[in-house]
């Protein structure tokens, strides 16, 4: 789909609920004990849908709601237009842009209002087999986070993450282990990665496009996540790539383990690393799993969408990332963003 004509892209009540003879393809979809809706176009599903679900011939809502619901619905097919590849080929990444482009643009009772009627339209697809997965499940509301008042500097962590480089002892490939360590520490500061994630990481997996730098890999549960990576953080790995090919090193990891051929660093190793660096700078013996919860803080205090927030860490539920703003507001803190 595309921009084409973005401004005629309208649910047509009328002709709709009349199913004219201009509708000769609806109404073949509707002479089958069951809906198959393969040979319609998208305009097209949605009409049915609005026929069908919204506005059937025995409806009895008020004009006030059709006007709502007439105002819903064209504001999802223009989505769908513009910035998908169409109904059929809907991704679950577009239901996230869905929500952060409806929860920037209106205020609460709309956006709920919205989503609903989104939830709706995917669920009718899933019952009548269009999808094959119920993408209504990845509709949820949101809250926006509270601005939150005092100040945190977060130049600590950044070097720590930074003083990963200065854990290594052995002379051997000395210059590449820094460089290693370092990248490490980096991921886990700018990306929210579980170390079991980082660990996993491989090269093949980072992507660079005109617009953005980012990692795309499978999480926790099998499930796919997609990062945006920093320019200091991809610089990192491309020196990084560069070095290990230089060096003669025959592996596809990141986090790669100069002991065992194409293998990643133990969990063990990594914990090590990171409390070496914590305890270097502060008092603190911090775990890997320390930056996690320090990006995700980080987030959440620079006002970034509940939902967002748990897209790009990879929580099975939104009540799991609540739980780190609940935390931050009985803190009162507040966050830097990072330059």
């Amino acid at each position: 789909m595309n921009e084409e004509g973005t401004n005629e892209i309208v649910i047509e009540e009328e002709a709709v609920l009349a199913f004219a003879d201009s509708r000769e393809k609806l109404l073949a979809v509707l002479e089958n004990d069951h809906l198959n809706m393969e040979a319609l176009s998208d305009l097209e599903i949605f009409e049915l849908f609005w026929a069908t679900e919204l506005f059937p011939i025995y409806s009895q809502k008020s004009p006030h709601t059709k006007r709502a619901y007439k105002q819903d619905l064209d504001y999802i097919l223009r989505f769908f237009v513009i910035k998908t590849q169409g109904v059929k080929q809907l991704t679950i990444l577009n239901l996230h842009e869905y929500l952060k482009d409806v929860h920037d643009q209106y205020a609460p009772r709309t956006v709920k209002r919205r989503n609903a009627m989104l939830r709706r339209f995917l669920r009718f697809l899933y019952v009548n087999d269009y999808h094959t997965r119920d993408l209504s499940l990845q509709v949820k509301d949101q809250m926006k986070p509270e601005p939150l008042r005092r100040e945190i500097d977060f130049d600590e962590m950044e070097a720590i993450a930074i003083a990963f480089r200065h854990t290594v002892k052995q002379k051997k490939n000395r210059e590449l282990l820094q460089l290693r360590n370092e990248t490490m520490g980096y991921l886990l500061l700018t990306t929210g990665m579980r170390a079991a994630e980082l660990l996993a990481l491989q090269f093949s997996q980072v992507h660079e496009t005109p617009s953005t730098n980012y990692i795309e890999f499978k999480g926790k549960r099998e499930k796919w996540r997609r990062i945006p990576l920093s320019k200091k953080a991809f610089h990192l790995i491309q020196r990084l790539k560069k070095l290990i090919q230089i060096e003669g090193i025959m592996n596809s990891y990141l986090c790669f383990n100069m002991h065992k051929k194409n293998a990643p660093l133990s969990y063990e190793a990594l914990r090590i690393i990171a409390q070496s660096a914590s305890i270097q700078l502060s008092s603190q013996n911090n775990s890997p799993h320390w930056f996690r919860r320090s990006f995700i803080t980080k987030l959440l205090s620079n006002g970034i969408p509940l939902y967002e927030v748990m897209s790009i860490s990879g929580h099975e539920s939104i009540t799991t990332t609540n739980t780190y703003l609940q935390q931050l507001k009985k803190a009162d803190l507040n966050v830097l963003p990072y330059e």
